[in-house]
């Protein structure tokens, strides 16, 4: 019967490492950086995505005409994000730490942007091509929002005040790992105070 059961988890040992060996590899992006001028002819955003063993820079565009064009805004001006269209990754991406280039990098299905000018939290891409060819998953920050600024253009003549679009911008950002487990120490910590003097004999 101990050899069985030896058996047994030597198969399962080895069937755990084939499946690592061939799993997709995660790796977590843990700042997103966007900068967005007047959108005149698209491709008005570019974008950085960084994080341990990650590296992508990029321009897309958003169809965004209503607000954040050249064109006068003229009332308050409402800022309502949609969707960020890729135009092109710059050389080089960097996926584990390896460079590849950004004509041969793309994201599957949903793509890396939702329709209110963010990102999904897990996305899932290819990069590289013939035997370089890498697939791979991104866990990304979803805590951004894009922050725009207007000019304020006072009435001259007939002509009535209006708002002029600058520029917006969009950063996201992940505590590091080292970061979250001296966050959940402390608070362990102050519980364990509350804890004792809640009941205290």
């Amino acid at each position: 019967m101990t050899y069985l059961r030896l058996a047994i988890a030597s198969l399962l040992v080895l069937c755990s490492q084939l499946l690592f060996a061939d799993s997709i590899k995660t790796y977590l992006v843990t700042n997103i950086s966007m900068q967005m001028s007047p959108n005149i002819a698209g491709d008005n955003i570019s974008f950085t995505f960084t994080g341990p063993q990650v590296q992508i820079n990029g321009v897309g565009g958003m169809g965004c005409f209503d607000w954040c064009s050249d064109q006068p805004i003229f009332g308050t001006p409402e800022v309502s994000p949609s969707q960020v269209f890729i135009s092109i990754f710059f050389d080089p991406v960097v996926i584990g730490g390896v460079n590849y280039s950004g004509s041969d990098t793309g994201f599957d299905g949903q793509g890396l942007f939702n329709d209110f000018g963010g990102v999904f939290r897990f996305v899932s891409g290819a990069t590289g091509e013939g035997d370089s060819l890498t697939q791979f998953n991104l866990v990304l920050p979803t805590n951004g929002k894009w922050i725009a600024n207007f000019t304020w253009i006072p009435p001259s003549g007939d002509i009535p005040g209006y708002y002029e679009f600058d520029n917006a911008t969009f950063n996201a950002a992940t505590p590091e790992p080292s970061t979250i487990a001296l966050m959940t120490t402390g608070l362990a910590g102050i519980a364990g105070l509350m804890k004792r003097r809640t009941f205290r004999p």
